[in-house]
């Protein structure tokens, strides 16, 4: 996380002769990892847990704090279990598997809410509960490294070590699918039999409800004989297999065309259908949760005018229209536009346009920009939604003259805690406040935090609304979680 006050990013490393040295946990940093002083500077603990009593290694220093690994536990905090994974001392997928789920949950809302308090002053005026989501088998798209090691002959299929580019050997993964569960050993055994192997770089996994796909990234063209391996191995599992060059896609069945494959996910009874290559959200069960809590917060009703931003394949905005008037969503990517608009067909809902363009740079030459709406969706990427907020308030100060319906409400969906901390300054700057704040477990055992938080203008505030959301006020954030 960068561009706040709790600056935990790394600069230059001074490596460091291993020093030991005993620690009391006391807080957990924004990171994962615990925190503790040591002769009054701040020491990271990888692997630690707040309340603990540890032993660590001191790998890093640097002028304003160390970092340090755990070598062992003294004293158990209650928040620990053990991780119920072979892989997780090694495998850099997951980070918070040693502490109780319910606990991490605690970690990320406390850890959005004190980058609000004190790089933007903005406590949330209510904060609902979290979005919670089972962690194991949630996953329904995932890139898997391989990499052919010309010594031994060995294919190596997994995903990267912790703090490292390397590759891990991985055998099984909880969080795909259960029916998945073979399949790591199952493609490396298939691996170990094609020639050039080592032109695939790595593979795309995504799932729909009833079939999923594995893409390979290759370098140089796989003969026939080898495209058959991989045919005849991915049947079992139920998924479809593609071949991804440089510069085209093509499906390892010949007999197979690409518009025909049927992935596809349904969610509010709306059915989506997507390709290889494709963004999806990558929780099922979290995605129905937050389009749900969407509907609620948003107070949808017939006269509704929304834009949405940022739209994907359509998971918000066919939902959405349903209950509205009109909606008009945007979307960077013009092969996304197009499968919403064939999903808007499949789902016949036909209240709704989809235009293509670049979110980032001038919007005010796009007729959808000239039009008004009284609720707006924003769901960024990493980097956030500054410019199109910028854009879109000028676009309606420019029409000041004219009789425009101010937008009442924004729902801003999160993946990047610093970047929500940014673009909510900026909505305040334009009379926005943060009426309703919530954490999601998009990725449970991880230190990724998901969240969304809606903004009203201020004449809104005052109005008495009911939800089904559990809420409560919020209190003032805490610098770091203490358990």
């Amino acid at each position: 996380m960068s561009n706040n006050k709790i600056q935990f990013g790394r600069p230059k490393k001074t490596t460091i002769k291993q020093s030991e040295l005993s620690l009391t946990i006391n807080s957990l940093s924004i990171e994962g990892r615990g925190v503790a002083k040591n002769l009054g500077k701040t020491v990271f603990v990888e692997g630690a847990v707040p309340g603990e009593q540890v032993t660590v290694k001191v790998t890093q220093r640097h002028k304003r704090f160390d970092e340090a690994s755990v070598i062992n536990v003294q004293t158990r905090a209650a928040a620990r279990i053990d991780a119920n994974c072979q892989h997780y001392q090694h495998c850099g997928g997951c980070q918070l598997k040693h502490i109780e789920t319910s606990k991490q949950l605690d970690f990320k809302q406390q850890a959005v809410l004190s980058l609000l308090e004190h790089n933007a002053k903005i406590i949330p005026k209510l904060v609902a509960d979290p979005l919670r989501s089972a962690n194991t088998h949630y996953r329904r798209s995932a890139r898997i490294g391989v990499n052919r090691l010309s010594q031994t002959n060995t294919s190596i299929v997994g995903f990267r070590r912790k703090n490292s580019n390397k590759l891990l050997q991985v055998s099984n993964c909880n969080v795909l699918p259960k029916h998945l569960a073979s399949l790591f050993d199952q493609l490396r055994t298939t691996l170990s039999l094609i020639e050039n192997a080592k032109s695939i770089t790595h593979i795309e996994y995504l799932q729909g409800d009833t079939k999923g796909a594995l893409t390979f990234r290759c370098k140089a063209t796989l003969s026939r004989a080898s495209q058959l391996l991989l045919i005849d191995m991915l049947q079992p599992f139920n998924l479809i297999g593609y071949l991804r060059y440089d510069n085209y896609l093509t499906p390892l069945n010949d007999m197979q065309k690409i518009d025909d494959t049927d992935l596809s996910y349904t969610v509010s009874n709306i059915t989506l259908l997507f390709k290889p290559g494709d963004f999806l959200q990558v929780n099922a069960l979290l995605n129905q949760q937050m389009i749900n809590r969407a509907i609620s917060w948003l107070t949808l009703n017939a006269q509704d005018v929304v834009l949405d931003l940022f739209c994907g394949l359509g998971n918000f905005s066919l939902p959405i229209a349903r209950e509205v008037k009109s909606l008009v969503a945007v979307e960077g990517s013009e092969a996304m536009v197009d499968r919403a608009i064939g999903n808007a067909a499949k789902n016949h809902i036909n209240n709704c346009q989809f235009h293509s363009a670049d979110l980032s740079k001038r919007i005010d030459r796009q007729l959808w920009s000239k039009q008004d709406y009284n609720k707006v969706i924003l769901d960024p990427p990493r980097s956030g939604a500054s410019e199109i907020i910028s854009q879109l308030f000028q676009s309606i100060d420019s029409k000041r003259d004219h009789k425009v319906t101010p937008i009442s409400h924004i729902l801003y969906v999160a993946c990047d805690p610093s970047s929500l901390v940014r673009d909510s300054k900026l909505l305040a700057s334009f009379g926005y406040k943060m009426a309703k704040f919530c954490v999601m477990d998009m990725f449970p055992d991880t230190t990724h935090i998901e969240s969304m938080a809606l903004f009203l203008k201020d004449d809104t505030l005052g109005e008495k609304r009911h939800t089904k959301d559990s809420l409560h006020k919020a209190r003032p954030a805490k610098r770091l979680i203490k358990f």
